[in-house]
């Protein structure tokens, strides 16, 4: 009974495989893929099992074998066979494979046989490629022949010797390929007798063969190329660089001699073969020749020793900088950067810091820094101290482009030098290297000195040190005292820093200033103020405006203060009205007023109203009022209402985030509509792109009307611009909605509104 149950499962396996390999057979490439899912999850299953594998080998076997299968079975078979095969012992037999040997000269199925046969192991495989060849012709020779090559059989090499000649070009082509990828010196020789191929072919062959064969036959095959002038020149350069790592006794000497001739194209591929050898070695064999070489030779070569690093190359790169061609210095003072240093190095290249050729300079001074070996770190900080007032300001520039935090307590004692460019490159350095803590000496400095280049760097000095205290708060308490302390002179030197510092604390100190009787102190602190980098400074300026003895400062104040709220496109506050209150009456000038109602016509809240409608009486500023109020009165209705063409979120252009934008695809049919809940004048649109500068309307057409329904004609048209597009709308244009409309293609990038502004 036991042996009756096996029977019956034995047999319940076999009818299972027998019915997964007639629906695989039926496979279709759009039709059910069952059989070829179960085909695959019992190959994944099978693992290194190699009864189980034998299986589905048997399985793909009969799909081929099948007269009824489908080019889709056949094609699934082959493609997991050449996996299956791949991985398993290979057979003795070439009719183990049967029926691929036949596939393989069939018009229809040989690359099928191929995907299962080319990755297969054993000379019987082989053989049935050998076979094939020798009773094929056309597409399937040339598919035979790519799997040949790529198989490297090296029996086949007579075979393809032969179609190299007397064959058509495609054919004669894929044979000198399948040569060069064999590899062996049969392949190599029948390449070499080949000399009616064309010469490109051939030798990009010849050099793919040599990648496989034994030295001395490879270097008989590149000496035969480079010495060939048949060869296309970058075929010849590749022979050369093959030549390189096949002796590398006496690549040196020939790159020597490349270099010494007049082949550029030859000299690059030496010079970059220059890697693989010994540095010391190469600085050796350039030393004598290289100042021999035309310039620009000589300059890569440097760049390859520097590339080295080996310190034989230093008296080399010492003597090139007397060369008469500056490529040839400058590549001198670069290569010392990267060698090992001396300190008699770091002397030459202190004086090539004040040649006369800016780049030279430049280079010196940026090899300078780099400069490491054993005593040029002490070296540079000894030259810093004593010697020739040009050579030390040089050093001392380096104790700060060096990092040396060790030379704190010298800079600090050349502020009593009587040399100034000694003073002004210590206090340079200083700035680069003083902690905080350094702060009062540094204001000292800054303080007392009298040369303008110093006083600049002294300036520069103490601002770097100062921003590197992160109490913002307090950081710059020391010099708000010393300024708003110091004599008018020293106080107008002082004064630029409170604009690099920024902060309500140094904007507060510069109003101050801009308070006083002295007329130079006060025009430099509004001046200061007015270059202020950001709108925070606003309610300083209208202290100013209301408190100024002087009416110059006043104007001022209230000029500059316009000029940061036209720029500043934060949303509107109660406070900002508030400001704008306190400056509309710190002037009586109707030219400075006018710019605030303007600025007016962006409030949002209703304290706005009253205050634009206080000049309505006024006949020359009663039209910018009216204006005004009317805007503010439509934004009171609340946030316009969007709606777009197409794209996600059209309302994210009037919701305050720059972060936010609207965007869609630039096909010129794209519009965004805008309800403004309420009819109002309107003389600027801006369309701000934020970060995506180069997302602009190509071309833009803007209707503005009260019916949406019929926009009429447009009121404006033009180009998009980089960042913000600015459109001016003409005089008396008003209405409730803005039709914008893109109205040409920008194949490159979308339209992208990041925030829409009215004016």
């Amino acid at each position: 009974m036991i042996r009756h149950f096996f029977s019956a499962l034995l047999l319940s396996g076999v009818l299972s495989a027998a019915e997964s390999g007639s629906a695989l057979a039926s496979l279709t490439y759009s039709g059910d893929q069952d059989s070829l899912a179960k085909l695959d999850q019992d190959l994944a299953a099978a693992g290194t099992d190699a009864a189980k594998l034998a299986t589905v080998e048997s399985r793909l076997f009969a799909v081929l074998r099948a007269g009824d299968s489908t080019f889709a079975a056949r094609q699934a078979a082959c493609q997991r066979l050449g996996r299956l095969l791949a991985g398993t012992a290979p057979k003795a037999r070439a009719e183990d494979y049967r029926p691929l040997a036949a596939m393989l000269l069939d018009e229809r199925d040989f690359d099928l046989a191929r995907l299962a046969l080319e990755p297969a192991p054993g000379a019987a495989v082989d053989g049935l490629f050998v076979s094939a060849l020798a009773k094929s012709s056309g597409r399937i020779r040339l598919g035979l022949i790519d799997s040949l090559g790529r198989r490297r059989v090296a029996a086949v090499v007579p075979a393809l010797a032969a179609l190299l000649t007397g064959a058509d070009a495609a054919t004669s082509a894929a044979s000198a390929h399948a040569l060069g990828a064999i590899g062996t010196p049969s392949s190599a020789e029948a390449l070499l007798k080949a000399t009616a191929l064309p010469p490109a072919v051939r030798a990009t062959e010849l050099l793919a063969a040599s990648q496989r064969l034994p030295v001395e036959d490879a270097k008989r095959v590149v000496r035969t190329l480079k010495e060939d002038a048949t060869v296309p020149s970058p075929l010849r350069a590749a022979a050369f660089r093959r030549s390189v790592d096949l002796d590398p006794s006496t690549a040196l000497e020939a790159i020597v001699r490349v270099c010494a001739a007049s082949d550029w194209e030859m000299k690059q591929v030496a010079l970059e073969a220059l890697t693989g050898l010994p540095p010391a070695e190469v600085a050796r064999a350039f030393a004598q020749p290289l100042s021999r070489w035309d310039a620009p030779t000589q300059a890569a070569a440097l760049a390859a020793l520097a590339e080295g690093g080996d310190a034989a190359a230093v008296p080399t790169a010492l003597a090139a900088l007397a060369h008469p061609a500056s490529e040839v210095r400058l590549a001198a003072l670069a290569a010392l950067g990267r060698l090992p240093g001396t300190p008699a190095v770091a002397d030459r290249l202190a004086q090539a810091t004040t040649a006369e050729a800016s780049e030279e300079a430049k280079v010196a001074r940026q090899s300078l820094a780099r400069l490491n070996g054993p005593g040029v770190s002490a070296a540079i900080l000894a030259r810093a101290e004593k010697g020739e007032a040009a050579t030390r300001a040089v050093f001392l520039e380096q104790l700060a482009a060096r990092h040396m935090s060790e030379a704190l307590p010298l800079l600090l004692r050349c502020r009593q030098e009587t040399d100034t460019s000694v003073r002004t490159a210590a206090v340079g350095a200083l700035g680069e290297l003083a902690p905080f803590s350094e702060q009062a000496a540094v204001l000292a400095w800054a303080s007392d000195a009298t040369d303008e280049t110093e006083q600049a760097r002294a300036l520069r000095a103490l601002v770097s040190l100062t921003l590197r205290n992160r109490d913002v708060a307090a950081r710059g308490r020391a010099i708000h005292a010393a300024i708003e302390s110091a004599p008018p002179d020293v106080a107008l030197r002082l004064l630029p820093a409170l604009g690099r510092l920024g902060g309500t604390a140094s904007a507060d100190c510069a109003a101050r200033l801009a308070l006083r009787d002295d007329p130079r102190v006060a025009d430099a602190a509004i001046a200061a103020l007015g270059r202020w980098s950001d709108a925070t400074v606003t309610p300083v300026l209208a202290h100013v405006a209301e408190k100024a003895a002087r009416a110059s400062v006043r104007q001022s104040a209230v000029e500059h203060a316009a000029r940061f709220l036209e720029r500043n496109r934060e949303p509107w506050k109660a406070a900002t009205t508030s400001l704008v209150a306190r400056l509309l009456a710190a002037t009586s000038s109707s030219s400075v007023r006018k710019p605030f109602l303007t600025l007016l016509a962006r409030a949002t809240d209703r304290s706005a109203v009253p205050l634009a409608e206080k000049f309505a009486g006024d006949a020359e500023l009663a039209a910018e009022a009216r204006y005004a109020v009317a805007a503010i009165q439509a934004n009171l209705e609340g946030t316009p209402k969007v709606r777009a063409s197409g794209g996600a979120n059209p309302g994210n252009i009037v919701d305050g985030k720059a972060t936010s934008r609207w965007s869609v695809p630039a096909l010129g049919e794209e519009w965004v509509e805008v309800d403004l809940r309420r009819s109002r004048p309107l003389r600027r649109l801006t369309l701000d792109q934020g970060t995506r500068g180069n997302e602009y309307p190509e071309r833009y057409a803007v209707h503005v009307t009260d019916d949406p329904k019929a926009p009429g004609p447009a009121v404006v048209t033009g180009s998009g611009q980089r960042n913000r597009t600015v459109i001016t709308l003409p005089d008396g244009t008003a209405g409730r909605y803005l039709l914008i409309k893109n109205t040409a293609e920008r194949k490159d990038t979308p339209w992208s509104i990041s925030e829409l502004y009215l004016d």
